[in-house]
């Protein structure tokens, strides 16, 4: 059976002071066309993240990926869906997803989008897990190293559960 740790892995408080300092960041640092949201997980990030870069004139769209369904393991074959709605030729793309991991999503699409003729891509995660990674690749902007346990809250779901959360919980085996 699966219980949530006995106290959040990262609180409420902790977020919102990292995001505005990652928001202010990435404004100041990248001057991007188009921010490429990875549903369902990154959209409490991606629209905290955007409230807190200076104002910008820039479209905002989402895509799905999805690896894990209902599982706490990744089936390794990566699903996308949204890409073909979505004009990336010529764009300055900022990609953000709620977590690196395998790296193989992260790595999927950024090859899809250069594919797509994207003129320039970086890469924004909520959480990277750096001692999963199975793929060779790094995010430009990180808002949290974690270890590898998994985790819940903030977007972040297990079947579907848990995204409403405000912090940050690992999921326990009892």
């Amino acid at each position: 059976m699966l219980n949530l740790s006995k106290a959040p892995l990262i609180d409420a408080q902790k977020i919102a002071k990292r995001i505005g300092e990652l928001g202010k960041q990435i404004g100041g640092e990248y001057d991007f066309d188009i921010i490429v949201g990875v549903m369902t997980g990154s959209f409490i990030f991606v629209a905290d993240l955007c409230r807190a870069m200076p104002k910008k004139k820039a479209q905002i769209k989402f895509i799905k990926a999805s690896s894990y369904g209902d599982s706490t393991e990744s089936s390794q074959k990566v699903k996308v869906s949204g890409l073909d709605s979505i004009q990336v030729e010529g764009a300055r793309i900022l990609l953000v997803d709620d977590i690196l991991d395998t790296g193989r999503t992260m790595k999927a699409l950024v090859q899809e989008l250069s594919a797509r003729g994207a003129k320039e891509i970086r890469t924004c995660v909520f959480l990277d897990k750096p001692e999963r990674r199975e793929v060779p690749i790094t995010a430009n902007y990180v808002g949290f190293e974690i270890p590898n346990e998994f985790v819940v809250g903030y977007g972040l779901d297990f079947a579907d559960e848990y995204r409403t959360f405000p912090d940050v919980w690992t999921l326990v085996e009892e």
